[in-house]
């Protein structure tokens, strides 16, 4: 009796999580050590480079993925995303094991982010050549917006576990269907590398998981913005991805405002002030990944709304939680002190 198409599909998603675990195993082998500094939240050398199983696993699966649910293996979109995924990785990889210039990467940042625009994956809003740029630079910020947050165990792999499985669970009603099977391949992935980084960390996802990563969420958001038909549904993305990015931006505005260099290499992001202040990693992840879950809900819910109404509801319903989380860390810094941040 011939296996149905959702039971291939989990079988399929299943082995990119075994392949996935498998190899962030051999890269704890490998042994590629982060050395702890002032900034660290780790007290001993711990290996990274677990995003190369990541990414090793979602590239192996993602034709699969394409043929399961009837789109074109390896069309130019998904050939030119993956070649994205490459420069990226590639230049990562090389930096988390020399340790290059920041230049570089964002070099690479640019290249990659220009690839997935000139894919076919960019807005077409205000005009082709502006929604293009508009997307290179949104896809620059989230692959640094998610590397700057990738400091604390679990809190990003996590995170964007959450958002894959939002977004498979809400891409039907948001009228993207086709994305549900990848968005699960990622989050898949991620759940074969977050035993091992989550609640103790064996290994980190380095440069290279979380720049990947964060290319891919960008990638998706652009997706959805792009092919959803309902009036507010392009919102699905900068919401899901809300609690990481105002960290950054909250952080970013706070050290500019202070005279501080916005940069200079910090610890002074929300969840690096909760940590250093005694909260406990598990909550803190634990948190950021319901924020996440509660946003990318939101965002679907308003979908349907009038353009203006979407934009207003949404904020409405995901910025007071962020503020309630920065009030909860100043007055935590008040009672349990930090030094500067």
């Amino acid at each position: 009796m011939p296996f149905s198409l959702p039971v291939v599909a989990f079988f399929c998603l299943f082995c990119a999580a075994v392949v996935s675990g498998a190899l962030v195993r051999g890269m704890i082998r490998l042994a590629v050590l982060d050395h702890p500094g002032h900034r660290s939240a780790h007290a001993r050398p711990t290996p990274k480079g677990g995003g190369v199983g990541v990414m090793a696993a979602f590239v192996l699966g993602w034709p699969v993925v394409q043929a399961i649910s009837g789109q074109v293996v390896l069309s130019s979109t998904s050939v030119m995303t993956g070649a994205a995924l490459f420069v990226l990785c590639g230049v990562s990889w090389l930096d988390d094991v020399y340790q290059w210039p920041p230049a570089i990467k964002f070099a690479a940042q640019c290249v990659a982010a220009a690839l997935v625009a000139g894919s076919g994956m960019a807005l077409a809003w205000p005009t082709p050549l502006g929604g293009a740029i508009l997307s290179g630079v949104w896809l620059v910020f989230i692959c640094n917006a998610i590397n700057f947050m990738d400091g604390l165990n679990g809190l990003v792999a996590g995170c964007l576990l959450v958002a894959g499985l939002v977004l498979a669970a809400s891409a039907t009603p948001l009228g993207v269907g086709e994305a549900a099977l990848p968005a699960l391949l990622l989050a898949f992935c991620l759940a074969g590398f977050l035993p091992f980084n989550f609640p103790k960390a064996r290994i980190f996802m380095g440069d290279v998981g979380s720049q990947g990563c964060g290319l891919l969420a960008g990638a998706a958001s652009l997706y959805v913005a792009r092919h959803t038909p309902l009036p507010s549904g392009w919102l699905f993305g900068p919401a899901v991805l809300f609690p990481l990015a105002y960290d950054v931006l909250f952080t970013l505005v706070r050290r500019k405002l202070g005279g501080h260099s916005v940069v200079q290499a910090h610890r002074g992001h929300l969840y690096q002030i909760l940590h250093r202040s005694g909260v406990r990693v598990p909550a803190i992840s634990g948190m950021e990944w319901g924020f996440t879950a509660w946003s990318g809900f939101a965002a679907c819910a308003v979908a349907p709304l009038p353009l203006l109404t979407g934009l207003l509801a949404v904020t409405a319903l995901i910025v007071p939680p962020q503020l309630a989380w920065t009030a909860y860390a100043v007055a935590r810094t008040r009672r349990h002190p930090v030094g500067p941040w």
